[in-house]
C-alpha cells in the first residue's frame, strides 16, 4: 500500500485597507511575517473657494430706502445721488456723481478712431463731450466686475449728442472708458471712475444726464437727472 504524499497547502490572506477620513500614522503589520506594511494616503486637494454669484443670471429686485434718492430727483453736475445697484455677487448702494467736460475734438484723436474716412471727416470741427462717472461703494457690497451705468444724455436744444456705437471700448485723450470695476470695488468707500464719449457742437452742449435703471424709470418724473444749471 502506497503512502499518499502529503501536499502542503499555502493559504494567502488578502488584507484591504479602507481609508475613512484622514490618513493616520498607524502602521499595519502582516501577521506572523515580522515585516511591517505602512499605508499612506495623499490628501485630496481642497476645492477652490469661489464667491457665490447669485445675480449672474438673475436680476434682483432693487428697493429704495431712506438713504437713496427719490424718483424724479434733480441734481446739478457734480452732486452725488445714492441709488440701489447690483453686481453678479451682491446688491447694495452706490453713490453716483456725474460731470461733463467739453473739448474741441483733436484731429489726432479723430484719426485714431476705428472709423471710415468719411465718418472721421464729419467729426472734424466738432466737440467731444466727456461724461465722467464716479461711483462710490456706500455699504461695502461686492461690486466687482460692474460697468458704469449708461446715462441718457440730452443737449441744450433738447436733442441728443452723438455717440460711437458698436466700436467697443473707445478712449481718447482725456476720456478713458476703462474696463469693469476691479476686485477691490467691494469695500465701503471704494471708488470706481469711468468716462463715456459723446460728440456734438460747442453751441449745443450736453446739459442733462438721466439715470433710468430700475427702480427708476425713463420718464422725467421717475428718473434721477443731473443738469448743468
Amino acid at each position: 500500500m502506497f503512502a499518499r504524499p502529503r501536499v502542503r497547502l499555502a493559504v494567502f490572506a488578502l488584507v484591504a485597507f479602507a481609508a475613512t477620513g484622514c490618513a493616520t500614522s498607524d502602521a499595519g503589520q502582516a501577521s506572523g511575517s515580522g515585516s511591517v506594511l505602512t499605508t499612506s494616503e495623499t490628501p485630496s486637494p481642497s476645492a477652490p473657494t469661489t464667491t457665490p454669484r447669485p445675480y449672474a443670471t438673475t436680476t434682483p429686485t432693487l428697493e429704495l430706502n431712506d438713504q437713496t434718492v427719490k424718483p424724479g430727483t434733480k441734481l446739478k453736475f457734480g452732486e452725488q445721488a445714492i441709488v440701489p445697484f447690483y453686481s453678479a455677487y451682491a446688491k447694495g448702494l452706490i453713490g453716483l456723481t456725474v460731470t461733463v467736460e467739453s473739448v474741441k475734438a483733436p484731429d489726432a484723436d479723430i484719426d485714431g478712431l476705428p472709423l471710415k474716412d468719411e465718418d472721421k471727416t464729419k467729426l472734424r470741427g466738432k466737440n467731444f463731450f466727456f461724461v465722467h462717472t464716479s461711483m462710490v461703494d456706500i455699504d461695502g457690497s461686492n461690486f466687482e466686475g460692474v460697468w458704469a451705468p449708461t446715462l441718457t444724455a440730452s443737449t441744450r436744444s433738447g436733442g441728443w449728442p452723438g455717440t460711437l456705437l458698436g466700436l467697443g471700448d473707445i478712449s481718447v485723450t482725456g476720456c478713458d472708458k476703462g474696463s469693469t470695476a476691479p476686485s477691490d470695488f467691494s469695500a465701503k468707500g471704494a471708488k470706481f471712475d469711468s468716462c463715456q464719449l459723446y460728440f456734438g457742437t460747442a453751441s449745443d452742449p450736453t446739459t442733462s444726464l438721466a439715470y433710468t435703471q430700475k427702480p427708476y424709470e425713463t420718464t422725467a418724473t421717475r428718473a434721477v437727472t443731473w443738469k448743468s444749471k
